[in-house]
């Protein structure tokens, strides 16, 4: 099914993208470059910035097997359903993208 390709390259694309956030996002808080938006990535951030990085990785490989399980074992509705919502999630992460490039491309 030529969803469950789609299902999965967007996964990668998010589970990336998140981890390229939090990898310039903490380049720009221990730099005080930058603020993080997010109450509750702010709270990890504050507290630790190795604990930061490991939050935003395992979010990535959650990420990842979710659309895994949902490519495997879900039926084609939800899987449209949850393709709409790596789509939405996709366009979230390629606007802090773009502005993660804008401002280190300012240094």
């Amino acid at each position: 099914m030529k969803n469950k390709r789609i299902i999965i390259a967007f996964s990668v694309l998010v589970a990336f993208l998140n981890l390229f956030d939090g990898i310039a996002t903490n380049y720009g808080l221990m730099n005080n470059m930058i603020e993080e938006l997010n109450p509750l990535m702010k709270f990890f951030a504050a507290t630790s910035p190795n604990l930061f990085i490991c939050i935003k990785i395992v979010l990535s490989i959650l990420i990842l097997l979710a659309s895994y399980l949902v490519y495997k074992k879900s039926k084609e509705k939800f899987q449209i359903l949850f393709l709409y919502s790596l789509v939405g999630v996709s366009v979230m992460y390629l606007g802090i993208f773009g502005m993660h490039i804008f401002w280190l491309s300012l240094l």
